[in-house]
């Protein structure tokens, strides 16, 4: 692997974004020709070999702009170029933009279990001729590798690889005891409706009586209806949904359990951000997320019907009744356990053989 090109829509994201800029950091590192390209955001903050092409990811002229890109690294390195791509307008524009272009290797990594596309009659057979150009297509769990090998059939199922995503380790809390307190707990994600916050937030109406308070750290459609939820529930004085944050860290510390009723997770980021910090989980049982949770662990709660508020409640209070018998400390040492077997570094270094591989 002599030159590497990561593109994805933006630069400032929670998911697929963040996991790239950090991949590009450990490259550039290791004195990596690696290269990272956005097709819109800001440029302040950018690192070095970071570029904005300035352009809405929807835009065709975007297959253009990424052509002459390719095509001006290719005679100025004289070198086979390994690209990367992330996400759905990338994973379109690229494929054309690299259309008999030698010496390009194209890779993508797929982030997600399911997708609009894949409700649409016979577009699996664009989506096959798309898939096909890629050498390989890296996975974030088992669950994405099972479902899109089943979408773009056994012969181009062979490229498939997994890899998990690596995740930010945060410094683990010294969380004080319950005793005499009400708990805390937070969700991060998203404000979409796959998210389904609004049955952890109709389940915590049941429990208001048994929490001190619910954030929910986050932006996104579901706000009004969110919003409308919480009016509804007369929950105002004990869930805020809080906005998007730099601080999450800062947020996690702050709490004693994290919800994440996702209906459906490629990855399960945020458990891992959580338990980094020694937070016991009360998590949707669906692939990417069962994944990364261990349910034999005490700090690991799973809810079968993710939206089921009745086993919801249930869920919380187990968790509640755990942190109370085992304590803060024990349950943070079983997270922080299961958090860091999934690390940046580890993420990378099987990038890299993948790479090298091509």
């Amino acid at each position: 692997m002599k030159n590497l090109i990561n593109i994805i829509s933006y630069p400032k994201g929670g998911g697929a974004e963040f996991l790239v800029r950090e991949l590009h950091k450990i490259y550039t590192s290791r004195d990596l020709n690696a290269y990272t390209i956005y097709l819109n955001g800001s440029t302040g903050g950018l690192e070095k070999n970071e570029s904005v092409l300035g352009l809405n990811p929807r835009n065709p002229m975007n297959i253009f702009y990424i052509r002459k890109l390719l095509k001006k690294l290719l005679t100025s390195t004289c070198n086979e170029l390994t690209v990367h791509v992330h996400l759905t307008w990338p994973f379109l524009y690229v494929t054309l933009a690299s259309i008999g272009l030698s010496n390009v290797k194209l890779i993508y990594t797929e982030h997600n279990t399911t997708n609009k596309k894949r409700k649409i009659p016979l577009l699996w057979l664009l989506d096959r001729l798309i898939y096909a150009r890629y050498t390989r297509i890296i996975c974030i769990s088992q669950g994405v590798h099972d479902s899109l090998a089943k979408w773009i059939g056994p012969k181009i199922a062979q490229r498939l690889v997994t890899i998990p995503n690596g995740s930010r380790i945060y410094r683990l809390a010294e969380r004080p005891s319950l005793q005499g307190r009400l708990p805390r707990f937070v969700s991060v994600g998203s404000l979409s409706s796959r998210k389904n916050f609004a049955t952890a937030i109709r389940a915590i109406a049941q429990l208001r009586d048994e929490i001190e308070c619910y954030t929910i750290i986050g932006e996104g459609p579901e706000r009004s209806r969110l919003e409308q939820v919480i009016k509804s529930e007369k929950l105002e004085n004990k869930v805020q949904l809080a906005g998007w944050s730099d601080a999450i860290e800062a947020h996690l510390h702050a709490v004693d359990i994290q919800l994440i009723p996702s209906l459906w997770e490629g990855f399960g980021l945020v458990a891992v951000e959580g338990m980094s910090t020694g937070l016991p989980v009360v998590a949707s049982n669906v692939d990417g997320l069962r994944e990364v949770l261990d349910e034999s662990s005490p700090s690991v709660t799973l809810i079968n019907q993710a939206e089921s508020v009745d086993e919801w409640v249930s869920g919380i209070r187990k968790a509640v009744t755990e942190l109370h018998a085992l304590g803060a400390s024990s349950l943070a040492q079983s997270s922080r356990q299961q958090a860091e077997k999934f690390t940046l570094d580890k993420m990378a270094e099987r990038y890299l053989d993948v790479y090298r591989q091509q």
